[in-house]
């Protein structure tokens, strides 16, 4: 039995296999950098940039509100953020907080305490250290 016009399999020309296994190739590529970046995501360290939304007087001194951004790709537990006032080189006060939990690409808000007034300062704000959770 002779079927004119149908071709088989193994009479398809090399160029068409190659072109074939080259879809295939970057088929099964892309599907696997979506699987791998669903997976691992943006796994860059945590960094934070840290800037002061408000200063406040308080019935005991000053609060400066600050917002706290995690432009990493990590979490950052546990992240210390401190404000220091100086006058020239000289440290005048010092306040610490700590935000339990910071993860990637999220902010969060907080705020330090000062007997001093920061506007009479230079104002420092700056993420110290964090953990990996």
């Amino acid at each position: 039995m002779d079927h004119h016009g149908t071709h088989k399999i193994k009479d398809a020309p090399w160029w068409m296999w190659a072109i074939a296994l080259l879809g295939l190739g970057l088929v099964a590529g892309s599907i696997s950098f979506m699987i791998y970046e669903e997976a691992a995501g943006d796994s860059s360290p945590p960094d934070i940039r840290v800037d002061v939304d408000s200063i406040l007087p308080t019935r005991n001194g000053f609060l400066v509100k600050f917002r706290a951004l995690n432009e990493g790709g990590s979490t950052a537990e546990g992240l210390t953020v401190e404000g220091v006032l100086r006058n020239g080189a000289d440290a005048v006060e010092i306040s610490n907080t700590v935000i339990e939990y910071l993860p990637a690409h999220s902010r969060r808000e907080g705020g330090l305490f000062f007997t001093s007034d920061p506007r009479q300062y230079h104002l420092q704000l700056r993420a110290r250290g964090y953990e990996d959770p």
